[in-house]
């Protein structure tokens, strides 16, 4: 009977292995890999959710696993290899490369942004006061969300033709129009005073980082994850034969949806695989990183609003300081948390996004923390 009791654990264990893809941990099977499967199962018993991949560096050890089929029907389970678009956690990604630049002391926090760009903006002041670099970095700017300003009404109406509707405007839209567009901003505050959510403020940004290095922001992206945290397959513009690789998106009714366009992708551009991800987990944790100190320093507080260079900071008496940051796109939704105190760093991704999807995301996320704290 013992010997019986025996085989049957061992079967367990195997098909929870052979169920999560791949695990970069010594151990062949362990608390993490089967905290991993069980709240992954739970994920892709959606009827709207048929793939997800997990991603977890604890204890200086890395995990990775995948799940279901990235496109119904044809058994296309995601890898490694698979690149996903990470949308609005491009904007953690970018906090870390301005943290290099100010370390550098090639940009400073307390600047004009003005003196980093090519072009005469007397619209970037109100009352007298510039918008300076942290506020571009906090959202406290008083950009608009997005430009072209048509955008922003459409996101009055959320339905399954908005990713349509936003993609026909954005197709066109140039780099050129960007700036047109910046120039016409008319700001009705202070800026560091108000916290507003933008994309335009981290895509100007980006166009900074271009003038201090001489650099596309591509290269600026792909040569420091490259170097600095072994992220081989992270970048804005995909190869051909990386876009092999991109997973398709689906939207709130299980349409195939358009891949985001961008103009620099700062705000939501980078795309990268699972592996790169962890990697980048582990910069994140790593507390003797002079950058990654930097790029966690608090630059806007307001009640229970904290954000360092484009990261949210949260505080519970549970989880003490910890990170976390959403990203939605047309197609894919992600969470990414880091928590310090455990050591333990997070990512949850699905090729599908519609209103509900954040928080299926989210309950995976608290699952895996309670198991691994």
């Amino acid at each position: 009977m013992k010997l019986k009791i025996t085989l049957f654990l061992i079967i367990i264990l195997l098909s929870n292995c052979k169920s999560s893809g791949k695990i970069t941990s010594n151990s062949s099977v362990d608390s993490v890999q089967i905290s991993m499967d069980r709240h992954a199962s739970s994920l892709i018993d959606d009827p709207k959710i048929s793939s997800a991949s997990i991603g977890i560096c604890k204890d200086g050890k890395k995990y990775t696993g995948h799940y279901g089929e990235l496109d119904k029907g044809k058994a296309n389970k995601p890898t490694d290899k698979t690149i996903y678009e990470i949308a609005s956690v491009s904007k953690t990604f970018t906090g870390i490369l301005v943290a290099n630049a100010v370390v550098e002391e090639k940009i400073n926090l307390e600047d004009d942004i003005r003196k980093y760009l090519k072009e005469d903006f007397p619209n970037f002041e109100y009352d007298g006061k510039p918008i300076k670099i942290k506020h571009l970095l906090t959202h406290t700017s008083g950009m608009s969300k997005f430009l072209p300003e048509s955008i922003n009404a459409l996101f009055s109406d959320f339905n399954e033709s908005l990713p349509f509707k936003v993609y026909e405007i954005q197709k066109n839209y140039s780099k050129n129009d960007f700036f047109l567009d910046l120039h016409k901003i008319k700001l009705d505050t202070i800026p560091g005073s108000t916290y507003e959510y933008s994309n335009v403020d981290t895509e100007l940004m980006a166009k900074i980082l271009e003038n201090v290095y001489n650099k596309s922001f591509n290269e600026i992206v792909k040569e420091y994850f490259s170097s600095k945290a072994n992220m081989k397959n992270t970048q804005i513009n995909l190869s051909d034969e990386q876009k092999v690789y991109l997973a398709n998106g689906y939207g709130m009714t299980g349409k195939l949806v358009p891949h985001e366009v961008v103009l620099f992708g700062a705000d939501g551009g980078v795309k990268t695989t699972m592996p790169d991800l962890v990697n980048y987990m582990e910069l994140q944790l790593d507390t003797s990183n002079s950058i990654v100190l930097e790029a966690h320093t608090v630059l806007y507080k307001n009640g229970n609003r904290q954000i360092a260079y484009y990261l949210p900071i949260r505080n519970s008496e549970e989880h003490a300081t910890y990170f976390s940051m959403h990203g939605g796109a047309f197609g894919s939704q992600n969470w990414l948390f880091i928590l310090p105190k455990y050591d333990l760093g997070i990512s949850v991704i699905t090729n599908q996004s519609d209103l509900e999807t954040a928080d299926k995301l989210m309950k995976v996320v608290e699952g895996l923390i309670e198991d691994l704290k």
